[in-house]
């Protein structure tokens, strides 16, 4: 199972349900907070972090044992109203995966479209969309709110690769906090958060962009 999670960094990746009711109550990701004008606004500088895990379903159904590690989400690469969304996910032994999703904002919303298809964040905080690449179909589904997301990610093979036959799927769970929000288990009880420049598996063209992303400092 390791050995299968790291590959997906050098292959094309991911990823990523469950709708989330975060604390104190918010139903919406921005509704009530007048600084908070459009999506990048919002999330310029934002480190969400917590946990993950990662579960691969052999042929689509048989569930080899899961891994469980810890992951991040934020945004990088801003230009105009184009941002792209970083998801990183860290598993033991150096196994995880990294995804960049390229796309624009349009007010509070963002959405990343790829040949007609589309993974979008709507104004409420819904995450959601499926989009094609290569031979490899991701989808993701999830919720984020000001103070924490939970997100589901999910790459299914289209085709075999290697010792994994088409129709598996890995599905990775992320349960990340704000760092800075005053909601409970601030940041998977992180402290020290120090911004690094990371390569990052870019879903869109396939290759690797060296991006900005949080990481949690002992």
């Amino acid at each position: 199972m390791k050995r299968l999670l790291i590959h997906l960094s050098s292959a094309s990746l991911l990823l990523f349900a469950l709708c989330l009711q975060l604390s104190c109550g918010k139903d919406t990701a921005n509704d009530g907070d007048p600084d908070r004008k459009d999506f990048i606004s919002a999330m310029k500088d934002e480190a969400y972090l917590g946990d993950a895990k990662s579960t691969l379903y052999v042929g689509g159904s048989d569930a080899l044992p899961s891994l469980s590690g810890t992951s991040s989400l934020s945004v990088d690469k801003i230009a105009g109203d184009s941002v792209t969304v970083a998801l990183i996910v860290n598993l033991p032994d150096g196994d995880g995966f990294t995804l960049g999703i390229p796309g624009k904002q349009q007010g509070k919303n963002w959405r990343a479209t790829f040949d007609g298809s589309t993974f979008s964040i709507k104004e409420n905080g819904k995450m959601e969309g499926t989009v094609a690449a290569g031979d490899k179909e991701f989808t993701w589904d999830g919720y984020l709110a000001d103070d924490g997301t939970i997100l589901t990610v999910r790459m299914k093979y289209l085709t075999a690769d290697g010792n994994i036959p088409a129709a598996s799927i890995l599905s990775t769970e992320m349960t990340l906090k704000r760092s800075g929000s005053d909601a409970p288990g601030n940041a998977n009880g992180c402290t020290n958060v120090v911004w690094e420049t990371r390569p990052v598996f870019n879903l869109y063209s396939g290759g690797v962009d060296l991006i900005r992303v949080p990481v949690c400092h002992p």
